[in-house]
Parts: C-alpha cells; structure tokens; sequence
C-alpha cells in the first residue's frame, strides 16, 4: 500500500487528484459493479453548487480587454475636403473674405446636386442617422429581397433541385426469404435525385421529377446482381379555392399565410411609398435651402441697418465730444452719446457673427458668418472655403394673390403626404381582398403521371430484356397515374376569420387617417393664405414707419444742430430708425417665405422651381442586355390563362395638366402711386430712401437697394422677382 499527490500550480484550473492503493483492474469487477459504471456513465452526475471557471489571467486584464472602445475596419476615411478646411469666418480675422455672389436657383440647384444624403435644417443625420431620408431610399426599397417588387417575383421562378447519395448497408436478417436466401445481406446502394419545378401567376404548381435507384446485394433470388430502377414524374397541383387565381397570388404571393402578404402588387406599393417619401425628403430640402437663402439676405440687411446706425451715434458722439471740450456739452450728455456708440457696435458684432451659432443647422441667434454657415450645411458645402455667399437675387415685393378653390383644389391633389397616404390605403384594400381568401378552405386538384424503368445498366445497348433503365422507361410502356382532390381546412378556421377582421380594421384606420390628413392640409392651405396677407400688410406698413423714421431722423439732427431739441431726442431717433430698417427686411423676408409656405401648402414647390423627380439613367450594359433578351421575345405569343381581371391599382402619372386644370395664380394689377402723404394706403411702387445714409467705418457692409419690379405676366408665381 502506497499513497501518491499528484500537485498542480496554484493558479491552475485543473482539479487536484489523490489515489489511495492501486486501482483494480476490470477484469475483477463483478456484474453488478460494471452495470453500476455503465448507469453512472449513461446518467452522469449533478453538482449542487454554482460552477465558476477561473481564468489563469488575471480578472483585471481580461477586463480591460473586453472593454476597450475600438473602432470598426472599414475602408472609409475622412474626405479631403473636411480635414483641410480653412478657419471659420470670424470677427477678429484682418482677412477679409471674398464675396461669391449666388442666386436662389443656383443655391437650389447645388442642394439637389449634392443630395446623396438629403440634409434637414435640425441635423438629424447626427442624432437619428438610421431616419435621414438620402437618394439611395428608392433602390434599396426596389431591391429588397423580401418586400421589393423583384423578391416578390422570385417566388415564381423555377426551381431545379438534384441530389446524388451513395449508401452501404451490411445486415443479418432474421428471415431467410426476406434476404433472398442469404443470412447476411450485403447492399451497396445508389439515389439520384431531380425535380424542376415552378408556380404560375394563377396559383398551379408544376412539376417534373426524375429518381434513378441503384441497387446491388448479394441476394440469390435478384434477376440481376446490380440493376438500376428509374422513375419519371410529372405532377400538377391546382388550388380551387384559398391560393387560386391571379388577383391573390399577385396580392399575396404563393407562400402568403394570413397576415404576411408579400405580392408583386405589395412590393410596387411599397417603392411609390419610398419615392413619396423620397419627393417629400426633396421638398422639405428645397424649401429649407430657400429660408436659408432668405435669412442670410435678413442677416446682411441687419447688419447693413446696424453698422449705420453705429455710424450715426459715432458722428454723434464725437459732435458731443467737440461741445464737451469747448464747454457747450456736460460730461453726462457725451458718455450718454458714447454709450450709444457701444450699444450699436455689440449690435453689429452680434449681427456679423450670430449668437450661439455653435451647430450648423441649428437656429442662429441671427448673424452674417451664423446664416451663411447654415446656408452651406444644407447646401452641402464646406462650412469655409475662403469665400462669403452673398445672396443676388433681391426678395419679391409685389403683391401675389392666389386663388382660394384653385388652391384648395391643388392642395387636395398635388400634396405628397396624401398620394403616400392613398398608395398606404390601396394596400390595405389589396390586403383585405387577400385575407378574405384565406377564409376558404383549402381545396388543391392534384394529378400525378409517371412513367418506370429497369434494367442491368443505366443505358444499355444489349439485345436481351432490360438492358437498360433508360431505354426501358422509353419502350416499355410501364406507366401510372393519380388523379384526386386535396382537402385541408382547419375546424372553425379561426385564423382565417381574424386575419379577416384584422385587415379591414387596417383599412378603417388608414382611411381616417387619410381624411384627417385631408383636413390638416386645407388647414395648414388657410393659415398660409392668412400669413400671406399679413405678411404683406408687415410689409407695407414697416416700410412706410421706415421711410418716416428716417424722415424723422433728419429732422430732429436738424434741431439738435440748431439748438431746438435735447440730445436724447436724436439718440432716440437713431434707434427708432435702425430698428424700423432692420424691421422693414424682417417683413420683407416674411412675406417671401409666406408666398413659399403657400406654393408649398399648394404641393406645388417643386413645379416652382422647375424640379421634376425622373429614374436615372441605365448603364449602357442594362440597355445590351435587355436589347438581347428582346429578341428572344419577338416572335412569342401571349398567353391569357386568366378567368377575370384583376382591379387596376394605380391612376397613371401625376402631372400638372390633370390635376390643376385652372390658372394657379391671380396676380396684383392695382396701380400703386407714389405716396403724398405720411401714411400712405399701399406700398409705393419707387420707395424713397432705400439706402440708409453713408457710414464711414472700415468694417461697414453694404448691399444694393431693394426695389420691386413691376408685377410680370407669366405663370411665374414670384411674380416680383427678377432672375
């Protein structure tokens, strides 16, 4: 007797082993204790603790693997453009930037031509990138293997399954006759396998099979020791009931089950769901790129209006300054003129570069370098490129009036949002058709024929009775057939009854959401029509407080200079009077962002701007290829397999002619005078004084005078506007 420890390091995961006296060999072991071993063996144990594996590393190392923050490899890299971007515009830079003068269809035209991602005035590609809408939306829809029109396709393609297995079996077999005179049956086997089969538009099921057998045993009672046994099927299953006809398999497909439908018709409705989507996407980008552009146009006027009324208080200031020193002034009147200053220079700062204008796309808190930078995010841009945008194109200033029944009726029909809707609602119909077909019970009519074949060999050539399989199956005439009707239905088919029910819940929602939607627009139609008119009443009555402000101005420097008048009546003066200029563009850039907000609630924003939504272009291999595949195609013929004919599902194109029949716009022809008085009824059509008086400052932006144009006969709806 003897007793070894078999020691293992400290930190090792393997267990400790203690053996007392020698093991006794099998050979000793009783029939119970090897039927104990056996059970043991077959059951297994159960521990009652917890197992906890151990690593040989420590915990802390392992840790700091597993949560390290690594990035992904891919092949994307930083584009050149970002990473050598200049500095930001700023306001203590000596450079001064280069003017780039840019029209609004300019500014358009490079939005939609660096679209791939369609950019939002919010910046949602940072905070939510999987809801950016971008141009790519459309074809990955089209080409979704489970809810595209081509995926809905496939299910009706033709299928070619095959299958080659080899086998080897060695048996005792009890009966002497069931072995064919041998104890021990030898088999070496062979299967081949092959079927092509495919489902048609109506729902029948088509298919040819071919099994070819090998068999070879020792058996003393076969004709041949090895021999081959083919069979040829030809098999049609047509359903009569649930999954016939052409209107549900092109709803639901051949493989639908109630509540998953995925039909070539489903499929073409989801892609005209993803271009609405799309054109909506677009919209949304032309209308933020155009109060973009109009801001930025608010944000120079702003800043114009600031820098002259900083050159006002300084000519003010330094006249009180020249009476403080020959003792005309006190000192209290002079830092009240120099706080004047001060207040107009943290105004022009704050109007040249915005306040917290930290994020492109973010409301600016209204500023030159702020506006031009939100201008470049959603154009696509760099944020600097040594250059300032400059709006050229001066806002409209006449009158534009719209026709209220026409408008409604364009709305009602033009909008996106409601053709999204009526394809969302179409769908639901089609659906709805589709469960009611699953309300019936299943009935398949099936027919089977098939044809035998056996012999020596596979293709034999010799002149004895079955040579061979193949030329057996040809001459012999060994066939069978199977005709019959399938019956299958659940009692009760409940969930055929709720898939029922369900879809025309689906429908009901869909149809009030569409008329919902119907009454949000002509809504949101209205309070355009009401922003319109006050806009344009803002405008009207700030230019004319403008002109009189400035008026006002003139006169009391006048009586200031002559004595008449105290100091603060002129630095009230001068701060009336930028505010009502700064005022007057406000309503200037609100009344052209009212005409937009119109021709958007119309649904007519884009045909505005000439925008049209087309397919791109194919590559010139597409075009060979379907060139090619015509010809194989030119001299078939049509087959009508169909009992009815299914529903359209869609109107056609959507243009302009059909769904606007009317004249869109009826312009101003008022005749608008220059004014008499001080407060004049209308605009003046040649306002005065459009240009503030002259600054003499370094930093000091000018822009051209505004002056409207005569209101021009043309289908235009910026009817004021000179491109």
């Amino acid at each position: 007797m003897y007793r070894q420890t078999a020691k293992t390091p400290r930190h090792s995961t393997e267990p400790h082993f203690a053996a007392a006296g020698r093991v006794p060999s099998c050979g000793g072991l009783g029939r119970l204790t090897r039927l104990a071993m056996v059970m043991l063996v077959a059951v297994g144990c159960q521990s009652k603790g917890a197992f906890k594996a151990r690593s040989c590393r420590p915990a802390p190392h392992y840790d700091g693997v597993a949560q390290k923050i690594e990035y992904a490899e891919t092949c994307g890299c930083p584009a050149t453009s970002v990473v050598t971007m200049p500095e930001p515009q700023r306001v203590r830079m000596e450079s001064e930037p280069v003017a780039w003068e840019m029209s609004l269809d300019e500014a358009v035209a490079i939005a939609l031509a660096k679209s791939d991602v369609i950019r939002d005035a919010g910046g949602r590609v940072l905070s939510s990138p999987a809801l950016a809408k971008t141009a790519f939306d459309p074809a990955i829809q089209e080409t979704h293997p489970l809810t595209g029109p081509e995926g809905a396709l496939s299910a009706f393609d033709a299928v070619f399954t095959t299958g080659l297995f080899r086998e080897h079996k060695e048996r005792t077999i009890n009966n002497l006759f069931l072995a064919g005179g041998r104890r021990n049956l030898v088999e070496d086997n062979g299967r081949y396998q092959a079927e092509l089969s495919k489902t048609s538009a109506t729902g029948t099921q088509f298919a040819l099979r071919n099994t070819t057998n090998f068999l070879s045993n020792n058996a003393l009672l076969n004709l041949f020791p090895s021999a081959y046994d083919t069979t040829f099927e030809a098999e049609v299953r047509q359903p009569l009931l649930q999954g016939a006809g052409v209107e549900f398999n092109r709803i639901a497909g051949p493989n639908a089950r109630p509540g998953q439908y995925n039909g070539v018709l489903l499929g073409r409705i989801n892609t005209d769901v993803s271009l609405a989507d799309f054109e909506a996407a677009v919209r949304d980008l032309v209308a933020d790129t155009e109060r973009a552009y109009w801001e930025l146009y608010f944000a120079y006027r702003n800043l114009d209006a600031q820098v002259s009324g900083r050159g006002a208080a300084l000519q003010t200031w330094r006249s009180m300054q020249r009476k403080l020193e020959a003792g005309l002034a006190d000192r209290e009147q002079e830092s009240r003129a120099r706080a004047q200053y001060f207040a107009f220079e943290a105004r022009a700062i704050d109007a040249l570069s915005g306040v917290g204008a930290a994020a492109p796309g973010l409301p600016a808190g209204g500023g030159v370098y702020a506006a031009e930078r939100n201008l470049r995010s959603l154009l696509g841009l760099p944020a600097t490129d040594g250059r300032l945008i400059r709006p050229s194109d001066p806002p409209a200033v006449a009158e534009t009036r719209f026709d209220w029944g026409d408008s409604l009726l364009a709305s009602q029909t033009q909008r996106v949002e409601l053709r999204r809707q009526r394809w969302i609602v179409k769908r639901r119909e089609l659906e709805l058709i589709a469960a009611r077909n699953f309300g019936l019970a299943r009935v398949d009519f099936v027919g089977q024929y098939r044809r035998f074949g056996f012999g020596d060999e596979l293709f034999g050539n010799r002149n004895y009775n079955n040579s061979g399989a193949v030329e057996d199956l040809l001459t012999s005439g060994l066939d069978g057939w199977t005709v019959g009707v399938q019956l299958s239905a659940p009692i009760g088919n409940r969930i055929g009854h709720t898939a029922i029910k369900n879809a025309e819940w689906q429908l009901t929602r869909e149809r009030a959401i569409a008329q919902e939607q119907e009454r949000l627009i002509a809504s949101e139609l209205s309070a355009a029509f009401a922003e319109l008119d006050r806009a344009y009443e803002s405008l009207r009555v700030n230019y004319n407080r403008r002109d009189a402000e400035g008026l006002q101005l003139g006169e009391v420097v006048k009586k200031f200079d002559a004595g008449g008048v105290p100091l603060e009546f002129v630095l009230e003066a001068q701060g009336r009077s930028t505010e009502a200029s700064a005022l007057y563009y406000r309503s200037l850039v609100e009344y052209n962002l009212a005409i937009s907000q119109v021709c958007r609630a119309r649904g007519t924003l884009l045909e505005d701007f000439n925008i049209h939504l087309a397919e791109g272009p194919w590559s010139g291999a597409a075009h060979r290829s379907a060139a090619h595949q015509a010809k194989k195609f030119h001299l078939a013929r049509g087959l009508d397999y169909r009992l009815t004919r299914p529903g359209r599902i869609s109107q056609g194109e959507v243009t302009p002619a059909t769904c606007r029949p009317v004249t869109p716009w009826i312009a101003s022809s008022r005749s608008i005078e220059q004014p008499t008085e001080m407060v004049p009824p209308a605009l003046p059509f040649e306002p005065k004084a459009l240009r503030l008086p002259g600054v003499e400052s370094e930093n000091s932006m000018r822009l051209d005078p505004v002056r409207p144009a005569r209101v021009a006969e043309g289908p235009s709806l910026r009817a004021g506007v000179v491109r």
